[in-house]
């Protein structure tokens, strides 16, 4: 059971990933056609305010998830219930701590709107910061669902609902040319949208309706605010680390390069958004193993997640590498492409922590928070004071080989170090010598596709880009299958997708 949800989790959300990408580029060419770039920038700029406000959020979703797991593994519908009538309470503050933060901030918003010639503004201000109060009146249900191992719910549902927002948008925009509908349609489809979902969940877990509810025991409800204390602090130093790459590369560099490298990011974190699919769809399952099973059973699990993370990680960041430059010059044209270096730290950046990811949804699940909060802030300032100091001197590039440093210096290895520690009880020794022998395996394997792909060159660049696809996905794959063919955790692999293609096929699924 814990298996096919996890498939199926991952399945969903690999088709909804594809499909909110696609619409995602989609929409953003209808925006700027019909109400113009500077709205695009108004739209990102609250965005960016709110993901501040949301920092008062930071760790209480993900609390959530990992103090229902035990619960939901045992079946404890009375802890369910205490859990879940503290959530309620807990966000209900929040929606309220946001509204009078978001009231208070107005009066400093046209500080950040320098050039803005753009009358409703503030009009667009307060529709973001209903549409985020709005959204904590529901979100620890879905979280519910989430740590229950039906994602797949949820996804099926905002898709769908994404899919016919995007049509109502575009007409929306085609006739009317007016942002402000524009943002209504989206907040009334999330309200639905929630509302709809809160009853599917209601008839799900019909015992939430309940009205004898337990208070919280103290020991549970100090727990989480250990855990929310703790990674409230994590949160803090990426919000910094985050940011203060953007603001290096705008005060130092140059804005131009700014948006010239956002052009790779968005292109990575596409790609990002279909590997990721993966992990989202097995923490729950994950959650669910630790609070029921041993730490030895935990740990074989383990190693099986984290070796299909290296293969997705390792194909995709050669695939990227190969690719990127010439998607970008088929997309925007030879100026936007920028140098080899950058390329590199960005997708180094990219496979290290995505490599590193594996190790995340065991932490998350096993509510591991505490040991190591202060790195993320530590690792912040520190990639702050070597990004600045090597942006002055090589530009961009500096500021990701700044990111990449602090990285491998902190999180990279003090992460799985815990979680080999606190969680599997293994010696961590052990993951070295994992991980190191496939980091070598993945380097020769990437020096092999690069010099192969690097031969090609065709006439016309959308001809020589499939090719070259072709080729990188190919022969990266058919590598790691020589490498790995004898290994149990292939031989998992083979005869979990075997598996799924016979129930698929037993289904009439294809």
């Amino acid at each position: 059971m814990r298996t096919r949800k996890s498939v199926l989790n991952t399945i969903v959300s690999f088709i909804s990933q594809l499909i909110i990408i696609l619409l995602g580029f989609l929409s953003r060419r209808v925006l700027i056609y019909n109400v113009g770039v500077q709205y695009l920038g108004i739209n990102g700029l609250m965005t960016n305010i709110l993901t501040v406000f949301s920092l008062a959020e930071s760790g209480i979703g993900i609390a959530i998830g990992y103090a229902l797991y035990k619960p939901l593994a045992e079946k404890d519908t009375e802890k369910i219930k205490s859990l879940m009538r503290f959530f309620k309470v807990t966000y209900r503050l929040l929606a309220l701590m946001t509204a009078i933060i978001g009231v208070a901030f107005y009066p400093f918003l046209p500080f950040f709107l320098k050039g803005n010639t753009a009358p409703d503004a503030s009009t667009i201000y307060f529709l973001f910061l209903f549409s985020s109060v709005v959204s904590y009146l529901w979100v620890y249900k879905t979280t519910l669902n989430s740590s229950d191992q039906n994602k797949y719910l949820y996804t099926i549902a905002n898709t769908i609902t994404q899919i016919l927002v995007l049509v109502l948008k575009i007409v929306i925009l085609y006739y009317m040319q007016n942002y402000i509908f524009y943002l209504l349609v989206d907040i009334i489809s999330t309200v639905i949208k929630n509302v709809l979902f809160s009853m599917i969940i209601d008839r799900r877990y019909p015992y939430l309706k309940e009205k004898d509810v337990q208070p919280l025991d103290v020991e549970t409800r100090k727990n989480i605010f250990k855990n929310i204390k703790a990674l409230f602090i994590g949160k803090v130093g990426y919000i910094i680390s985050e940011c203060s790459d953007n603001l290096v590369i705008s005060s130092i560099v140059n804005i131009t390069a700014l948006g010239m490298y956002s052009n790779y990011t968005t292109i990575i974190s596409a790609v990002s958004g279909f590997v990721t699919t993966f992990s989202s769809g097995v923490t729950a399952s994950m959650g669910n193993l630790i609070a029921s099973e041993s730490s030895e059973r935990a740990y074989e699990v383990y190693k099986k997640i984290d070796f299909i993370n290296y293969w997705l990680y390792t194909f995709s960041a050669i695939c990227l590498y190969c690719l990127i430059e010439l998607f970008v010059r088929i997309w925007l044209g030879d100026e936007y492409v920028l140098s080899k270096s950058i390329l590199f730290f960005a997708i180094s950046i990219y496979y290290l922590r995505g490599i590193n990811s594996s190790v995340d949804i065991v932490k998350n699940a096993a509510g591991l928070y505490y040991p190591d909060r202060f790195i993320p802030m530590v690792e912040a300032i520190v990639n702050l004071i070597i990004s600045v100091i090597l942006a002055w001197r090589i530009g961009l590039a500096g500021v990701l080989a700044g990111t990449l440093f602090s990285f491998l210096m902190f999180s990279f290895w003090t992460k799985p170090y815990f979680v080999y520690r606190d969680v599997f009880k293994q010696n961590f020794l052990k993951y070295v010598v994992w991980e190191g022998k496939k980091l070598v395996v993945g380097s020769i394997i990437s020096v092999i596709v690069f010099i192969i792909q690097d031969k090609i060159v065709l006439s016309g660049n959308i001809v020589t880009f499939v090719v070259k696809a072709i080729v990188a996905f190919g022969i990266s794959n058919g590598f790691l299958v020589l490498a790995y063919f004898r290994t149990k955790e292939f031989m998992y692999i083979k005869e979990l997708l075997k598996s799924v293609l016979h129930r698929m096929i037993s289904k009439n699924y294809i």
